[in-house]
């Protein structure tokens, strides 16, 4: 009989980042919207995913993720200065969506996409960072489970084939489908290991503000 590879996690979490010993709250799940997640598909950090499968259902958690567990160092060959001329609406600069501290939607060749926040613009270029807002730094998570089940293959197959009949194509290796790493309306997470090199061009889509990667902790934007 083959193994159940597969469960179902349901999550209420507060995510800190620590630097030199004192916290700083990054994100807070909302009380109607829980986090949710299938093990084994890539949906979570690997070890984020790791530690919060070994609490049942009703438990409370704490544990901590270093740098290298989560998002990695900050790499500065993920800053790009990237022509003006790829930021044009209407014959002129998009400056309405296009500004310091902005969160950009990017694109590559390879028709993966990620977020790329703008740290500078200049006469010619865009300068804008690639990296995970929280690269560089180590994360804290406490909250509580609210659900831990084993899941049938079909459950799963079933959520990437309705994700995906209203997002975009790609795979998920074992789950039945994907779409490249962005959460769902939902707040819900696909696939999300991007590369990040030539060819990134905007996709014509802006977010504004802060708090734009949606929770950045675990679904891997």
């Amino acid at each position: 009989m083959e193994t159940n590879t597969h469960r179902l996690i349901v999550v209420s979490y507060e995510l800190y980042s620590v630097e030199n010993g004192e916290e700083q709250l990054i994100e807070k799940t909302e009380e109607q919207k829980p986090m949710r997640f299938y093990t084994g598909c890539e949906m979570a950090l690997p070890a984020f995913e790791q530690e919060i499968a070994k609490y049942e259902a009703e438990a409370d958690f704490a544990f901590s993720l270093s740098k290298e567990q989560a998002y990695g160092e900050h790499d500065p060959k993920s800053v790009l200065a990237l022509g003006k001329e790829m930021f044009m609406r209407e014959g002129g600069f998009d400056s309405e969506n296009i500004y310091k501290d902005a969160i950009v939607p990017l694109q590559n060749e390879q028709g993966q996409r990620f977020l790329g926040k703008v740290l500078d613009i200049s006469e010619e270029n865009v300068t804008i960072d690639l990296n995970h807002p929280l690269a560089g730094k180590d994360l804290s998570f406490r909250g509580h489970v609210l659900e831990n089940r084993e899941v049938p293959d079909e459950e799963v197959k079933d959520f990437f084939d309705q994700l995906n009949q209203h997002h975009c194509g790609g795979g998920c290796e074992g789950c039945g489908g994907g779409c490249g790493g962005h959460a769902d309306e939902d707040g819900g997470h696909c696939c999300g290991n991007h590369d990040h090199g030539d060819g990134v061009h905007c996709c014509g889509k802006h977010e504004h503000g802060e708090g734009n990667h949606e929770h950045c902790s675990c679904g891997r934007h």
